[in-house]
């Protein structure tokens, strides 16, 4: 292959790729920009749709409530055929209604606008258990028993002027009236976008939809298991493999303190990047020109460049024979064209020499040149990822709890952090927490698998988790505290439940009730110590060698494979939680572990100095022992007295 067609691949090679990778990113900017639109005006549906169903709750149970303070409703003694009529003038005033019926407190239906099921009782279910519990006004979809339809029930106690309980109004308004008030939706001007929306009950089943209106009541939300661990404030945006979803969980309008009803706009991934495909095509009709374009300047570009080359090859090549008398082009006054000449002036031995030392020096050149570009190459990526690293740590060290604390609750404590690289797998957590009267102090200790850049993932996943398992879902007891860390790590790890898997923490949990020093402990892969006053022996609580994130079973079965221990703590008491990284140390004489038992007899022989001064002699003994070695692992310790 000679070089005019080498120089043309190669022009060709870099239109096309040049090409190939504007459109690439064009592609993904396109799709992430209607990605951006998309979220943007689904959220703002939901809150929307989600307003508009609250503010219609609002309104029709203040309708009842109204129309309940009525005098006839009131006067026991009242005629039930103008009862009856009252209501018909209630359902006359407003189309929204498809009918009311007033109750006596025994459930009897004295009256009815529809005269339907007068004198019949209403079974015990669904609106009556809300108001019997103690509610004055509520609502409730469900099938009526005397319309037999599906219809929202809103009902209010009716009460005399004593007070007095003396029935109840209800009023009916069949759930086709929801369509008027979601109507349709959708991403586009058109209807080739709609949206699919759902209203279901707290246990998933369906109250309304767009998509499916025979399903109400009677079936249940078939994505309820994916969207219900999605409770945020707001709307929840979830996306899958197959399409988007905005959970809003229903809030209070004023003073309508809501049904804890869920709202779900969903939409088809094919739907919803349906435009994709235009604006691909669009594109793709934009580029083509310029690459043919390209193309045909490249071709020309070629052969302007290559055509002497290819004239002093050849003259080259004859003067390779020993024929001198070659017609080398000679006219021009470019590096060719002084090449010519000295050709044309020298030997035909020396030609050789000559074309031989340039293309060594020029192989020289490249290779120098190209070692120079990796080189700099090499220096900003090292770069880079010391600077990410380092951002990394700072990230890392925020999400561990500041050792004041801990030294607020106990002055006479300390933390020992230690990551193998810049950021580590092991962490600490500690928090003040209330429970009504009573105050508590929770100490954990962490050891994730791993440690640099996935260990620390994988710790400030825990400790997050710890934040919010024991804040915002208020558990308390350390063996539901793991059992439930253990749920979320294989849930956020989308890890299958009967997959074996060995990755995740160890951990160790200490919840000390601060008015009587009750502590209990439960751990998995960590144990405890402690150094009881005036004793000179550890206390050590083991625990099971299990990985949370890796338990096999349900949250129920791995909370009983789970021991918990109970100790009543005395002042001056000193508890140790620490991971497995200081007693895996290699080092010493004979470059071996250092071993639990010499890290208890440390602690041992170091538990009658204070314990600031304790930590120091810690740190020293790992320093000492690791000197001629690198560290093994992460090594976190922590302790602190009881005071």
């Amino acid at each position: 292959m000679n070089i005019y067609a080498k120089l043309t691949i190669l022009c060709l090679f870099l239109v096309l790729f040049t090409a190939g990778v504007l459109s690439f990113f064009a592609d993904q900017k396109v799709e992430q920009t209607l990605k951006e639109e998309i979220v943007t005006s689904m959220t703002q549906q939901s809150k929307g749709i989600s307003s508009d169903i609250g503010r219609f709750m609002f309104s029709r149970l203040n309708d009842i409530k109204m129309a309940a303070r009525n005098p006839y409703f009131v006067d026991a003694g009242v005629d039930p055929e103008l009862l009856t009529e009252r209501l018909q003038e209630l359902e006359n005033l407003n189309s929204l209604y498809y009918s009311f019926s007033f109750f006596n407190n025994d459930r009897i239906r004295i009256a009815d606008s529809k005269r339907i099921s007068i004198g019949k009782q209403h079974p015990n279910d669904s609106y009556w258990a809300k108001l019997e519990s103690g509610q004055d006004v509520t609502v409730n979809v469900s099938k009526s028993v005397s319309v037999g339809r599906v219809v929202m029930h809103f009902a209010s106690r009716v009460y005399d002027d004593l007070n007095q309980q003396v029935g109840v109004l209800v009023g009916r308004i069949l759930v086709d009236e929801l369509y008027k008030i979601v109507g349709e939706y959708s991403l586009s001007a058109d209807t080739s976008r709609n949206l699919d929306i759902h209203l279901i009950d707290n246990e998933g089943k369906i109250l309304y939809s767009n998509t499916n209106p025979s399903s109400i009541l009677t079936a249940q939300y078939s994505q309820f298991n994916l969207i219900s661990p999605l409770n945020e404030p707001g709307v929840n945006f979830l996306e899958t493999e197959d399409a988007l979803y905005f959970v809003t969980r229903e809030t209070n309008y004023l003073s309508f303190e809501g049904n804890d009803w869920i709202l779900i706009l969903s939409i088809p991934k094919e739907r919803a990047y349906a435009p994709l495909t235009q604006i691909r095509s669009q594109i793709l009709l934009a580029v083509l020109p310029v690459i043919i374009l390209a193309i045909i300047l490249s071709l020309i570009a070629a052969n302007i460049f290559v055509k002497p080359i290819v004239k002093l090859s050849n003259a080259a090549e004859e003067l390779s024979k020993g024929n001198l008398d070659v017609e080398l082009p000679t006219g021009s006054k470019d590096e060719i064209g002084k090449l010519a000449k000295q050709m044309a002036n020298t030997s035909q031995s020396l030609i050789g020499q000559i074309e031989e030392q340039r293309q060594t020096n020029k192989q020289l050149i490249d290779q120098k040149t190209q070692i120079e570009m990796q080189k700099n190459q090499l220096m900003q990526v090292s770069s880079q990822i010391r600077d990410s690293i380092s951002y990394a740590e700072r990230i890392q060290r925020s999400t561990l709890p500041p050792i004041g604390t801990l030294r607020g609750v106990f002055p006479e404590s300390f933390v020992t952090y230690k990551p193998k690289d810049i950021i580590g797998g092991d962490f600490y957590w500690f928090e003040r927490v209330r429970r009504g009267n009573n105050e508590y102090m929770i100490v954990a200790c962490g050891d994730c698998t791993g440690h640099g850049v996935p260990g620390a993932i994988m710790s400030i996943m825990g400790s997050n988790q710890l934040t919010n398992i024991v804040y915002y879902q208020n558990y308390l007891d350390p063996k539901k505290i793991i059992s439930r860390l253990d749920k979320v790590i294989k849930f956020e790890l989308q890890r299958e439940t009967e997959e074996v898997n060995r990755d995740g923490m160890e951990i160790g949990i200490c919840v000390i009730d601060l008015d009587t020093l009750k502590m209990e402990f439960a751990g998995a892969g960590i144990p405890l110590r402690i150094m009881k006053h005036g004793s000179e022996k550890l206390t050590i609580y083991k625990t099971p060698r299990q990985m949370v994130g890796g338990i096999e079973g349900d949250e129920q079965e791995v909370h009983a494979q789970l021991s918990k221990d109970v100790i009543q703590l005395d002042v001056k008491d000193r508890i140790y939680l620490s991971s497995d990284g200081f007693q895996d140390q290699f080092g010493g004489d004979f470059d071996k572990k250092f071993m639990s038992k010499n890290f208890n007899k440390l602690i041992e022989q170091s538990s009658n100095k204070p314990i600031l001064e304790q930590q120091k002699i810690i740190e020293s003994t790992f320093r000492d022992w690791s000197k001629n070695t690198s560290q093994t692992d992460d090594v976190c310790v922590l302790g602190f007295e009881v005071k």
